[in-house]
């Protein structure tokens, strides 16, 4: 799943991910380890958050939840290179909604968490930094994915090394996760990535220039899946206040499952996923367009990776791999946003989306032909205060009878950050 306003937001979440995560500020030096605490800094926000979804099908109920949480992060300063940090995350129900009417989305579903999300040891040296413990990380097919109370963390040892020029080099392992789409439904702490696997490599290199920006990203899942992904993007000034912005994508994978994984994932991992897409920017205005096309075989589905995923066709609720499985699948976009000038930080959008393929990765036969509608917006009142919120219309065009893609769904978020 992915927030989208406009293909712009999508662009600005995938270029943002080059680096798998931030460094804290490495300026706050302590002289010893006593003073590495008394220079501890602290972070976090408060968020409140309503969601609704409403299906279309006979005998389905509206489900919803509104909810108080956030997160608070403590730090501390740098000795000899080395920081401590961590985060605590939380999520409560207010209206408690009975069992029948409840969506776990916001909360999970015990109506609440509190969860250590991120605690881990930092090591800084030049443009050298490694991290070890539960983390935020952001890649192409990990990521933080931030959609609705918390965002994703994951339990890895990462390593990011600048090397200057532009250049930024990404090694890690990943063991488990947590996170609105790491299994609410089922509890809301750390589960393992893939059950039966014993874990994620992954190496990543980033080039980021005047002229264009590039990245190359290989995942070993084991007894899953081998994945490689890359992209480009190429961003140039036609005239004063009009900009396009070109990109290319391009993901291989292909399967690696035991009898173990196989039985968890549902089917073997494998095909090709190309794509393109286009942007332009006139002065307050942006309109873009992307198209991302997926071989499949019988029997293969398409890996879309833990949280929001690369793809450029990836919107609110569908993503380019949502039908990628038993036959190749096609997906596209068409986004318009606009920056109110006279209110700095408001901005409004609209995307459609049309996805066809199939969804049953062990019969072609079966397709699959869903649009999506976001409208979307987005206020940052100041640096401190932020709200947003998007209405979803989704359409089963393959069904004449109402189906699970057949709902509206509306959220919206209030968050303060100190």
């Amino acid at each position: 799943m992915n927030r989208a306003i406009s293909l712009g937001t999508v662009l600005a979440a995938m270029l943002g991910a080059n680096s798998a995560f931030v460094v804290a500020d490495a300026s706050e030096q302590a002289s010893s380890v006593s003073e590495m605490f008394e220079k501890s800094s602290h972070s976090g926000q408060v968020r409140f958050g309503y969601l609704t979804i409403n299906p279309q099908a006979s005998g389905e109920n509206t489900l919803d939840d509104m909810a108080i949480g956030g997160q608070l992060k403590l730090e501390t300063a740098s000795f000899n290179g080395v920081s401590l940090g961590g985060t605590f995350y939380t999520s409560h129900s207010i209206t408690e909604p009975d069992d029948e009417d409840f969506n776990s989305e916001m909360t999970g579903p015990d109506q609440k968490f509190d969860l250590l999300a991120e605690a881990y040891v930092n090591y800084s040296l030049a443009g050298l930094n490694l991290r070890l413990g539960r983390q935020a990380i952001d890649t192409p097919f990990a990521d933080t994915d931030d959609i609705r109370m918390t965002p994703h963390t994951f339990e890895a040892f990462v390593g990011d090394y600048d090397l200057g020029g532009g250049f930024n080099l990404t090694t890690g392992w990943m063991t488990r996760w947590q996170g609105v789409d790491a299994g609410y439904p089922n509890d809301a702490e750390f589960d393992d990535m893939v059950q039966d696997s014993d874990g994620t490599f992954m190496l990543g290199g980033v080039y980021a220039g005047d002229a264009f920006e590039a990245s190359a990203w290989y995942y070993s899942v084991m007894d899953v899946a081998d994945v490689f992904y890359g992209d480009i993007i190429l961003p140039f000034e036609l005239s004063d206040g009009i900009t396009m912005t070109l990109g290319a994508q391009v993901s291989f994978q292909s399967d690696d499952t035991n009898t173990e994984t196989l039985a968890e994932v549902g089917s073997e991992i494998g095909g090709t996923l190309y794509g393109l897409m286009v942007e332009v920017a006139i002065d307050d205005f942006t309109i873009g367009a992307a198209w991302d096309h997926a071989d499949v075989d019988e029997e293969e589905a398409l890996f879309g990776g833990w949280g929001g995923g690369p793809f450029f066709t990836n919107i609110d609720t569908l993503v380019a791999n949502e039908f990628a499985a038993g036959q190749d699948a096609d997906s596209y976009t068409l986004s318009l946003g606009y920056d109110f000038s006279g209110v700095d930080g408001l901005s409004v959008g609209y995307t459609f989306g049309r996805y066809e393929g199939g969804s049953n990765a062990y019969d072609s036969s079966v397709d699959a032909e869903v649009e999506e509608h976001n409208f979307g917006i987005e206020y940052w009142i100041s640096d401190s205060w932020f709200i947003d919120a998007v209405y979803v219309l989704s359409d089963d065009k393959e069904s004449s009878a109402d189906t699970e893609w057949d709902y509206d769904r509306f959220q919206t978020r209030v968050t303060f950050s100190f």
